[in-house]
């Protein structure tokens, strides 16, 4: 619950105005009863109007004081709420969108989802029911009791008599339901990723005729879920029925003994109305308490899924803000990298060394699985290399900070990403503050000027959620130009070229050659094709930099290489 006080903090000032005008709430409910007694027995009992209707006026101003510090207590309230869950939120995306590849591999989309979602709900929940109930709940209790002691301990202490087995009842009832709560967070988790996986993969479901198998792992899940949602909702359905009866009990039991006390003259009629009424309040928010009480392990549950997320370290330290050292000559010297991924038996990278300079363009090349992907994860420090080093700039890329990523580096990524809305807003991911002119520029230079020319909308053009209104070809182009309006000292291209023809590619990559004239460029494809005309070619095979040079050499000197080139049919 730490982590709980530390959000807090922030709100000491409404949070205390909140319990202010929330316990005048409870104060101005509390003397109603009392003001009840009165008119009873000193205005009806004896007929003194004038009492009655000065009483009456007092119960008025009491009523209206009543709904306005809860009105009140509630506009602060909304604050607080509203406020945490946006500071968790805010924290949780902070969090995860800063993790490189290595540390977010720990969390998948779906948990992240729905602890950003659900389990922040849940403690907004939890928060609420605090202040507005728990906190309430529990000055009632202790007023009514206190008030109903004052008018007659003898009928008031039978309640002594419910409350422990209340809190007993309460105590079997929510260790029973605990477990479940963990069950569903868990089945929760797996229903979003199941659905979502769905969603986004449903031509290769439906291509593969696999519906019915993924209705049946999501119906799985589902029941998951319900079976524990009704063990746990229906161990605590049980309690407000069982806590009724005893009040019921009690209040029958009081009526008949404060019925002959009042026969008897021990007390007066409107002392045992009142009585009822306090025993009533009491026990009734007992009751309350006691559902409400059930929230706790929800919440608990909820708050340690967040805490998880906010806790996990970075595997990969960046450190914020930009290095002023930097030297001069920014060139990238890969020297000896190798890499293991965890439990892996064989490096997936071993030794590989080459040096990149600006001006200069190399490529990388190999079949799938051998380890060019992995090559770049670890340049851009999504994974740390096991032994070896990377020199940018004369210092080493683990002393570099963010922004010196962001200044030196551009990567187009293998597996294209559009956000939904407009072409323009797309494009301006890669340079803020570019102008349409720039913007045009790009796109016609990934051969996309003249598609959204012919729209009416022009760089309005609306971008649908996954850009389902775009062929594939047309995504990696976007993606291509929103790389190149970057400014930075090295691009570097992860076989984004492999949706595009092969007349594209090479119109593509000619303009290309002269707007990054003076860049340093590292291409990662598969096909001869995309990097024919590099400076140097890396031939990598199993992990291993197994040969470089020309491509004229290579074809001379590689057996790999040839039998990549050989195995490939070219149609420029």
């Amino acid at each position: 619950m730490k982590i709980l006080f530390d959000y807090a903090k922030k709100y000491k000032k409404e949070i205390f105005l909140q319990l202010i005008f929330a316990s005048i709430w409870v104060f101005s409910q509390l003397v109603i009863p009392g003001f009840m007694a009165q008119i009873i027995d000193r205005g009806i009992m004896v007929g003194d109007m004038n009492f009655v209707l000065t009483r009456g006026g007092f119960m008025v101003i009491a009523s209206l004081i009543n709904v306005l510090s809860l009105l009140v207590s509630l506009y602060f309230l909304t604050h607080v709420t509203a406020g945490i869950s946006r500071d968790m939120r805010g924290d949780l995306f902070e969090k995860a969108i800063g993790w490189s590849k290595e540390t977010r591999q720990n969390f998948s989309t779906s948990t992240l989802i729905t602890r950003n979602i659900n389990d922040v709900k849940q403690v907004s929940n939890f928060i609420d029911m605090s202040l507005r109930k728990l906190f309430t709940l529990t000055l009632t209790i202790v007023g009514s009791v206190f008030l109903a002691f004052s008018l007659d301990a003898t009928m008031a202490a039978f309640m002594f008599l419910i409350i422990p087995f209340v809190l007993i009842i309460t105590s079997l009832l929510t260790s029973r339901a605990v477990p479940q709560y963990s069950k569903i967070r868990s089945a929760t988790d797996s229903i979003n990723r199941l659905f979502r996986q769905n969603m986004t993969g449903i031509r290769v479901v439906k291509a593969f005729g696999k519906s019915e198998y993924e209705k049946r792992k999501f119906g799985e899940a589902v029941e998951e879920a319900y079976d524990a949602n009704v063990k746990a909702e229906g161990a605590m359905m049980l309690l407000a029925p069982l806590v009724m009866l005893f009040v019921n009990i009690l209040v029958l039991f009081i009526l008949w003994f404060g019925g002959v006390r009042v026969e008897s003259g021990l007390v007066q009629v409107g002392v045992l109305v009142a009585i009822i009424e306090y025993v009533t309040m009491a026990l009734n928010n007992v009751q309350s308490f006691a559902t409400i009480i059930t929230i706790v392990p929800r919440a608990k549950v909820s708050l340690e899924r967040i805490e998880e997320v906010l806790n996990t370290k970075e595997v990969i330290g960046i450190e914020e803000g930009e290095s002023k050292d930097l030297g001069t000559s920014k060139a990238i010297e890969v020297r000896g990298l190798t890499f293991n991924y965890p439990g892996a038996l064989y490096p997936a990278i071993e030794n590989a060394s080459f040096t990149l300079n600006k001006g200069e363009t190399k490529a990388i090349i190999g079949a799938t699985g051998s380890g060019k992907s992995t090559l770049l994860r670890l340049l851009m420090r999504d994974y740390e290399a096991t032994s070896g080093e990377v020199i940018v700039a004369g210092k080493d890329i683990k002393d570099l900070k963010e922004g010196d990523f962001n200044n030196i580096f551009t990567i187009i990524p293998q597996r294209t990403f559009l956000f939904s809305g407009t072409i323009r807003e797309n494009i301006q991911m890669g340079k803020e503050d570019a102008s349409d002119e720039e913007v045009w520029k790009v796109l016609d230079l990934c051969d996309m000027g003249e598609f959204f020319r012919s729209s009416e909308d022009g760089l309005d053009t609306h971008i649908a959620q996954n850009a389902v209104n775009l062929s594939g070809g047309q995504k990696q182009r976007i993606s291509l130009a929103r790389g190149i309006i970057r400014e930075s000292d090295y691009y570097v291209f992860d076989d984004c070229f492999s949706a595009l023809d092969f007349a594209t590619d090479k119109r593509i990559r000619e303009g290309m050659r002269e707007y990054l004239k003076g860049k340093g460029v590292l291409i990662v494809a598969q096909r001869i094709a995309t990097v024919e005309n590099a400076d140097e070619i890396l031939v990598m095979d199993d992990g291993e930099i197994v040969d470089k040079g020309t491509h004229d050499f290579l074809i001379d000197n590689s057996k790999i290489y040839q039998e990549i080139f050989s195995s490939q049919i070219r149609e420029e």
